[in-house]
């Protein structure tokens, strides 16, 4: 009986958020009764679990500030009135303790977990159309394996193949809150996410409908090809990875064209600013994805085959000097606002939102769908991307740059545009890598440095940040500062679980060892 109510309970939420279903009308017109028991009967509730895409699409932002792509500074905390929010330092300066309640990625991840098993554990026995309860059960694996993926990479070391007794991540697999919290080996962990993989790209709904409208915010087969490309190119199989990147890019390969009027404008907000150190006027104009909250914005991006957004609560995305630097290279005239990717997101002055209005404050933000979103998911740019690594590390090197050059002609501007060209097979991964990072900055800088870092010797990353000694709950603003360092292949590249999600185990999950 526990349940039925636990999942009739987890769907009326559900079919509530999307509005206006009839069954949960009939429900709600019933007398109450504590012997009340709904069960879930029919395909149909199970489709409106999975359509709830509001809960799904935002990704926690630890990875994120735990990467080089994001800048923790003396000078940005200084010149804000409160500093940076220990939540962040935590993260940001790889410390061994969590105390984050709110913004981590497993406790993220798992609730949506808990909506795939939802319909995996009921599909079976539901009644519906069989074409419809076959599609359903291989989007709710997508769901699964893509929020099982996440945790791990957020988690977990990096599973090598020889290292898979170390600690993997909770495979739940049920509704029931009886089910262990035990973490299984990092094997075991990556198992799992491939065969949940495997039954994913059984999908049958495509991307785009017969209506002619994109689906990207429901698991769809361009999205299972995707992730499966990203997936398989995390795990250094480039074979698999280009088979499921051109798969993807047979079945849908737009891309928006940064030059293109239509495509890309700037929005009308303007934030002004009057700095009082020097009397100069300073104004932020924002990109054309500035409003928030606007669903539609994300989900229109269409370039994007699953909608995915890493998500900021602190409305800030810091680019760190690296990250500005790298739009200085390979870019015409070394001119980075010849790269319309730092000319739209890139904002100079966005830190005078939050800090002092003084010249102190005028640091940099990426801005890309309001202050906190920014594309996650995967995209066509990204399998274009995938393709050109795997050419680039193949014997057909010199094919990599086309791939690199697709994307480079929707983003470098029109009338200084040239093709990238590659000297060397070294040259070729070294350009593909920094592409990358200029078009998915911050959102997948983590998966990069943990699989380079692993399997590519030539282009591992040792990690350093420059700020104050901290503990758990203060920043040491008075003492000395000192350099952290994130060596390659660190154990710190799996992240510190939450505290509070240990305890909520009564500690059968365990923190992992540094």
């Amino acid at each position: 009986m526990k349940l039925n109510i636990t999942t009739f309970t987890a769907f009326l939420f559900s079919a509530m958020v999307l509005g206006g279903c009839n069954f949960v009308d009939d429900f709600l017109s019933a007398e109450p009764s504590k012997s009340t028991k709904k069960t879930i009967q029919t395909a149909d509730q199970l489709d409106a679990v999975l359509a709830r895409h509001a809960g799904f699409y935002e990704e926690q932002c630890d990875m994120m500030m735990a990467s080089d792509d994001y800048a923790i500074t003396p000078e940005i905390h200084n010149a804000q009135s409160s500093g940076y929010n220990i939540t962040i330092v935590n993260y940001a300066l790889w410390n061994d303790e969590n105390p984050d309640t709110r913004y981590n990625t497993w406790g993220a991840e798992y609730t949506k977990i808990y909506y795939a098993n939802l319909v995996l554990n009921n599909i079976d026995n539901v009644e519906g159309d069989e074409v419809q309860k076959a599609n359903l059960k291989a989007e709710a694996y997508l769901l699964r394996a893509y929020c099982f993926f996440q945790i791990a990479l957020a988690h977990t070391l990096y599973y090598t193949g020889s290292n898979g007794d170390e600690p993997g991540i909770t495979l739940k697999t049920s509704t029931s809150f009886e089910q262990s919290s035990a973490r299984a080996n990092l094997k075991d962990t990556w198992d799992a996410i491939e065969a949940d993989l495997q039954e994913a790209l059984k999908i049958t709904q495509p991307l785009v409908g017969s209506d002619g409208v994109m689906k990207n915010w429901r698991g769809n087969t361009a999205a299972a090809k995707g992730f499966a490309a990203r997936y398989y190119l995390y795990r250094a199989d480039y074979e698999k990875a280009q088979q499921y990147a051109q798969a993807a890019l047979s079945e849908y390969s737009k891309m928006k064209d940064f030059n293109d009027p239509s495509e890309m404008y700037n929005h009308s907000h303007v934030d002004s600013y009057k700095l009082t150190d020097t009397g100069e006027t300073v104004t932020v104009q924002f990109p054309y994805t500035y409003p928030q909250s606007d669903f539609s914005n994300i989900m229109g991006w269409s370039e994007l085959l699953y909608t995915r957004t890493c998500y900021s609560a602190f409305w800030w995305f810091i680019p760190s000097q690296a990250l500005i630097d790298n739009y200085s290279v390979d870019v015409p005239g070394g001119n980075p606002d010849n790269d319309l990717r730092y000319h739209f997101f890139l904002l100079p002055d966005f830190g005078l939102r939050s800090c002092a209005k003084t010249t102190a404050g005028r640091q940099p933000g990426y801005c890309q769908f309001f202050y906190d979103h920014i594309v996650s998911g995967p995209t066509t740019a990204e399998m274009n991307l995938i393709l050109a690594e795997c050419a680039a590390r193949s014997s057909n090197w010199s094919n990599a740059m086309s791939y690199v050059n697709k994307v480079r002609r929707n983003r470098i501007k029109a009338d200084v545009y040239t093709d990238l060209t590659a000297s060397s097979q070294a040259d070729a991964i070294k350009k593909v890598l920094q592409e990358r990072r200029r078009e998915m900055p911050f959102s997948i800088r983590w998966y990069d440095l943990k699989r380079l870092n692993a399997n590519d010797s030539a282009n591992q990353v040792t990690v350093t940040k420059t700020f104050y000694p901290f503990n758990s709950t203060t920043v040491q603003k008075g003492e000395p500062t000192k350099a952290y360092t994130l060596a390659p292949n660190g154990r710190h590249y799996a992240i510190p679980i939450s505290n509070d999600e240990i305890s909520k185990s009564y500690n059968e999950i365990v923190q992992n060892t540094y």
